[in-house]
């Protein structure tokens, strides 16, 4: 557990790991409470998805309720693991708390966002500008979850994320990915809820990341007081007196091949062509694995696949990776953002350097605290080596708090720009340890 005092400022961090929902509710939030010296003014919840067999995530959170003080701003959602102080974990659930008076919060949410990303969108903003249009604080962040995709329930049919016949395939694209959204499930469209979003917070910054399970698509869910849900964006907007520092970076680089994208359906969230020929086969051949070797597949990752993911000439800010295979269609992880692909690559090494560059040449050590979302993609990828992120963390920032939570997609947006949706990315959040002062030198 790991906290951080000033005469107005307390930040608390800690986690549970037991195994029932909700006694592990009622510890992390025991936990976090008792380090602070005023009721917290928000809580941040994330939760592994393990909860949903032991007890179930409504549970989690009426465990939490149980000692948070009634009315408290409470966001969240599932995530595939965390690191802080005390570890790095891929079962548990953690939260982040921060108890100070200069502030003024609020919550919102949108729902349905498989089948109305824009509305979900706008609603959520609505509420949140409801509730913030007369704060006076002028230091602006909005904290946001989506859902993210997952793979229907077919009766008969195995929930996999690859269609091995190009017939079914094209059915799949053509078809059940429009039928799918209205019972809640398929594709996240999270591009289309944080665009949408952010159109109407314009001088707010953001960061976020999509709610998700272990990476098998199956299901996930959103915290929003003490509603559960699994197809919503939810979101705390955050007005503060205080500077707010905001930054990411993206674990990658490019190689020397390329292609250019030829055919798409699903509103670009599924590529048909590329270089005019079968989508599937000319991105394995890119890859030089055999295409027929992507037709076995029944992992929802492809492990090689993983370590390529692609971005455009047009936006390389948006960097996207293969989240399905529909027969000689390929799914991919969000909406497209060009025609003219870019084929990039990632290490371990990259994935940790990124995270290292984020608090490079930054007085990092006088922060509260350090919060962010880090992709998923990267514990997926190295496994055991996560321990190397945690070990980097403690270099960087010593004794002071810090939380980092795997979501799916990552998002970052600075105020009256546009946001950046993307995954392999690490974004963090903190504000001025000078309460009080201007704090330019953190500023964005």
């Amino acid at each position: 557990m790991e906290s951080f005092h000033t005469s107005k400022l307390d930040v608390s961090i800690s986690h549970s790991r037991k195994w029932g929902a909700r006694e592990a509710g009622r510890e992390v939030a025991r936990n976090v409470i008792k380090k602070l010296k005023s009721p917290p003014s928000f809580f941040l919840l994330f939760s592994t998805i393990h909860y949903e067999d032991h007890g179930g995530l409504k549970e989690l959170l009426a465990g939490v309720w149980d000692i948070l003080p009634k009315g408290t701003p409470l966001i969240g959602g599932t995530i595939a693991g965390f690191v802080d102080n005390e570890g790095c974990f891929a079962r548990g659930v953690t939260a982040l708390a921060i108890a100070y008076p200069n502030l003024d919060v609020a919550v919102g949410v949108g729902k349905h966002t498989k089948t109305n990303p824009y509305r979900a969108g706008k609603n959520c903003a609505e509420m949140l500008n409801t509730k913030l249009g007369k704060s006076k604080f002028e230091n602006k962040i909005i904290i946001d979850m989506v859902s993210a995709p997952t793979i229907p329930k077919v009766p008969g049919v195995e929930r996999v994320n690859v269609v091995r016949s190009n017939f079914f395939g094209w059915f799949a694209t053509h078809f059940v990915t429009r039928l799918c959204g209205f019972f809640g499930t398929g594709l996240a469209k999270e591009v289309d809820v944080i665009d949408e979003l952010s159109i109407h917070v314009k001088d707010y910054n953001m960061i976020g990341g999509s709610a998700v399970d272990t990476g098998d698509m199956l299901s996930n869910y959103q915290f929003i007081g003490n509603e559960v849900y699994t197809n919503a964006v939810v979101a705390l907007g955050l007005n503060i007196d205080t500077p707010i520092f905001l930054e990411g970076k993206i674990g990658v680089h490019q190689t020397d091949k390329s292609f250019d994208i030829t055919g798409t359906a699903c509103n670009e969230y599924v590529i048909t062509k590329i270089n005019n020929e079968s989508a599937t086969t000319q991105f394995f051949d890119l890859l030089d694995i055999p295409s027929e070797h992507s037709k076995e597949l029944k992992q929802f990752y492809y492990k090689t696949v993983d370590y390529f993911p692609i971005t455009f000439e047009e936006n390389n800010e948006r960097v996207i990776g293969l989240a399905g295979i529909f027969g000689d269609h390929l799914v991919v992880s969000h909406r497209l953002a060009g025609k003219h692909a870019k084929l990039l690559s990632i290490t371990g090494e990259e994935a940790i350097n990124s995270i290292g560059k984020l608090l490079d040449d930054k007085n990092s050590n006088s922060f509260p605290f350090v919060f962010g979302f880090s992709s998923a993609i990267y514990p997926f990828m190295m496994g055991r080596k996560t321990l190397d992120i945690k070990d980097l963390l403690d270099t960087k920032l010593g004794g002071t708090p810090y939380l980092i939570v795997f979501p799916m997609v990552e998002n970052i947006r600075y105020k009256n720009k546009d946001p950046s949706i993307r995954v392999y990315s690490t974004n963090i959040f903190s504000l001025s340890a000078n309460l009080g002062g201007d704090g330019n030198n953190l500023q964005l």
